[in-house]
């Protein structure tokens, strides 16, 4: 399966766009994940403190491997701050876990991941992804339906083609009609959609985005998105980019999410699974998704099209994720219903 390209190809400074992936799994260590990363893409590892690493230096910039917890991250930070950690003194992942729950429970040694982050990626280099997957599984890496506290996702950060508000205002306008129709074809985990980390935008808001002459300023429409969204817990979360392009309107977040908001001028799409046992899945798979996002944003007469059947079928009292919808998307969008 190939990555599909998006019908806008260059950033606002006329070079082309990258995109940035996180991978969240469980059972291969920070030290495997690092050494998988340094024999595929070259550069260098660096072992931060027992929950962190970077492979720096290799062609595409540098890749990030961590033990998802932040408390985790800090408590080792502190512990080590006088004795910098040697590759041959990793503490043991699996003791560290064992740790974790026997303090918070034992879901939490398993809900806790690992988490590869990748530097933003041309285009054309994506497939390596795939060879990193397929280490990954070689090494018997755990994904979201390995266990049923397996949260995990696989987020990706696509660089915007405009930094304009009609531009962004189009590609969520895009995403929120097809949001019911990925999440059945991409067959959302149900711990994913319990834990809040992807909860669908309010429906008084995707009303609002929807309507036909909803032609907000970009400060308004950073307004607008707080006001109904103050959280980084949506499937398609805007914040990195209301901080790379106007980081003041973020300061009335509350302060522990905005702490965690880094400002990039990128979307960070949160959907889809990280089904990384499962010898089927590639990652190719849900970027094209993604592109399919892209592609009605870029179609304005089939995006006003669309937008207004949605809200139709809202009107109608329907639940906006019963198959009727989504069956209807899949048709318009030429895939199998």
């Amino acid at each position: 399966m190939s990555f599909q390209r998006p019908p806008i190809t260059h950033n606002p400074d006329n070079q082309e766009r990258r995109a940035g992936f996180e991978f969240e799994f469980a059972d291969v260590d920070i030290q495997t994940c690092s050494e998988i990363i340094a024999e595929l893409f070259g550069g260098k590892i660096k072992y931060k403190n027992a929950l962190e690493a970077e492979v720096t230096d290799t062609p595409m910039g540098n890749f990030k491997v961590e033990l998802d917890a932040q408390m985790l991250k800090s408590l080792a930070a502190k512990l080590e701050m006088k004795h910098p950690v040697e590759e041959d003194s990793l503490l043991d992942m699996n003791q560290i876990r064992a740790a974790l729950s026997a303090r918070m429970g034992q879901a939490a040694g398993l809900m806790v991941p690992y988490e590869i982050v990748t530097p933003p990626m041309p285009f054309d280099q994506l497939p390596k992804l795939e060879a990193l997957r397929q280490k990954l599984q070689e090494k018997d890496a755990k994904g979201t339906r390995s266990a049923f506290v397996n949260a995990f996702g696989t987020h990706i950060n696509p660089e915007v083609a405009s930094e304009k508000v009609s531009y962004i205002r189009d590609i969520l306008r895009a995403f929120l009609i097809l949001y019911p129709w990925l999440k059945k074809v991409m067959r959302i985990d149900l711990p994913r959609r319990m834990l809040t980390y992807i909860d669908p935008f309010p429906e008084a808001y995707v009303k609002l985005v929807l309507q036909d002459d909803y032609d907000p300023s970009l400060d308004q429409f950073i307004e607008d998105y707080l006001a109904h969204n103050p959280t980084r817990n949506r499937a398609l979360d805007l914040l990195p980019l209301f901080a790379h392009l106007k980081p003041s309107m973020l300061d009335g977040l509350d302060e522990g999410q905005r702490k965690l908001v880094k400002a990039r001028p990128t979307f960070h799409y949160r959907l889809p699974n990280c089904e990384i046992d499962d010898p089927d899945w590639r990652i190719a798979r849900d970027w094209n998704y993604w592109i399919e996002v892209e592609k009605l944003a870029n179609d304005p007469e089939k995006l006003r099209s669309m937008a207004a059947d949605y809200l139709k079928f809202q009107e109608t009292g329907l639940p906006i994720f019963s198959a009727d919808w989504s069956t209807e998307v899949a048709e318009k969008l030429g895939y199998d219903a």
